[in-house]
Order: C-alpha cells, then sequence, then structure tokens
C-alpha cells in the first residue's frame, strides 16, 4: 500500500454504491481509482465530501499498471477549505477548473512535482481571498506554462499573438490570432502575480472574450481537450 498527496479531479458513480475518482497524486500523477461502498444505506468510511472537484486529500491506495483503476484504502482531507464550495462563484470555478484539468490530464499522465505545488499554492490562495473574478484566466495561463505551451511574448511591440504558434507576431496570422485591447490584456495577465489580480479592472465582455481565446488556445494544444460543459453556467454566474 502507497501513500500520496492528491487532488480530485472527477468522481462519477458507478452502480449502486461506488464511485470512480480520478486524481492527480503527487507521486504518480493522474490515475483513477474505484471507491466501493461509497453510496448506499450502509454507513461507508468514506464520505463524498471528500471527493468533491479540486479537494486535496490524503491517499492510501494500491495501484497495479496492469489495472485500469486502483483502490483506495483509506482518505483523509490534506487541507480544509472555507469557501470554495460555499461560495457560489467559487464553487462554479472548481467545477469548470477540474473540467479543464480533467481534459489536461488526459494526456499529461506523468508526475510533475511543480505543477502539484503550482495547483496547491494557488488553489489555497483563491480560497482564503474573499474575491476575484479573474482568477480563472491567470489559472490557465499559469497552468499553460506546466504542460508546454506558455505565451511566449517574442517583442512587446509586436500586434498580435497566434494561437496555432503560441507566439507574438508583426505579421498578421492565417488563424485566430490575439489583438488590441485583448492583447494588450493578456500581456498584462502575464506580467502579474495572483496576488495582484484585484488591482485589474476588466470588464465582463473583455473577461469572456479572454476566456473564449483561452479555451481555443488549449483545444489547438492539447489533442484530447473539450470545452468545459459548464462553460455557459459559469460565465452566467459571473456579473
Amino acid at each position: 500500500m502507497s501513500n500520496s498527496r492528491a487532488l480530485v479531479i472527477k468522481s462519477i458513480k458507478q452502480g449502486e454504491t461506488s464511485s470512480i475518482v480520478s486524481c492527480y497524486l503527487e507521486e504518480i500523477g493522474f490515475k483513477s481509482f474505484i471507491v466501493k461502498g461509497l453510496y448506499g444505506q450502509k454507513k461507508s468510511k468514506f464520505s463524498r465530501a471528500h471527493f468533491f472537484p479540486l479537494n486535496f486529500i490524503n491517499l492510501n491506495y494500491t495501484y497495479n499498471e496492469k489495472r485500469e483503476l486502483g483502490y483506495i484504502k483509506e482518505v483523509k482531507p490534506e487541507i480544509l477549505y472555507k469557501t470554495l464550495h460555499v461560495n457560489i462563484q467559487k464553487s462554479s470555478v472548481t467545477v469548470f477548473l477540474s473540467e479543464i484539468l480533467y481534459s489536461v490530464f488526459r494526456e499529461e499522465l506523468e508526475v510533475n512535482n511543480n505543477l502539484f505545488n503550482f495547483l496547491f499554492r494557488s488553489l489555497m490562495w483563491y480560497d482564503k481571498i474573499p474575491e476575484c473574478n479573474i482568477y480563472h484566466i491567470k489559472f490557465l495561463i499559469e497552468l499553460s506554462k506546466y504542460i508546454g505551451f506558455y505565451p511566449n511574448i517574442i517583442n512587446d511591440h509586436d500586434i498580435y499573438f497566434c494561437l496555432e504558434s503560441g507566439s507574438t507576431t508583426n505579421t498578421k496570422p492565417l488563424g485566430i490570432n490575439i489583438n488590441g485591447v485583448d492583447l494588450k490584456l493578456l500581456k498584462n495577465l502575464l506580467g502579474m502575480e495572483f496576488e495582484d489580480l484585484n488591482s485589474m479592472s476588466i470588464s465582463k465582455m473583455s473577461r469572456v472574450r479572454i476566456l473564449n481565446y483561452l479555451i481555443d488556445y488549449y483545444s489547438l494544444h492539447l489533442q484530447m481537450f473539450k470545452t468545459p460543459k459548464s462553460i455557459n453556467v459559469f460565465t452566467q454566474v459571473f456579473k
């Protein structure tokens, strides 16, 4: 039996009493587990609350690479969020980002301690602050750094950002590109820390445009990426 910190990505009910839980483990990367007895009349040793999206948990588990699913033997919270699952905006963000991460981790299976630490630090920060309506945008930008396609600003005077190449240019690209005020906003976000985000005032229309660009950006660079089903509800929650 092994032990690891893990980030819950997705939980799907399987049959009458079990669930398949997909997690990103600090020690072995992205894996899925069968959790038996999570549903049903009998009292389970597991709490469903342990497996809410983007919860950090500590697992005792068994996993055999020859099998598709591992088994969770014991679980306890690694941290207890104060706001992420009770604040309407933040809970919408967690569902949205968990869908993004599920698409990412279907391709990014390997262990990446820097990525795990980024996820831990950024989610802890988001839980502690009262609000931030561009956290998800900054999260997607920073996440791209750890999976190989962080935006490359070749020259600060370039007037286009080509989504396909992931770089700025002065020649208008044939495909989707970011320019004008949206490119200026992207450059500003690239240069900011999470702690500085609330100093930016961005209209809802600008946030929606940048988010859609980022969804397109991920779609171009990840073969198995799917636009999150929650995106329509998610954008309605943010004014």
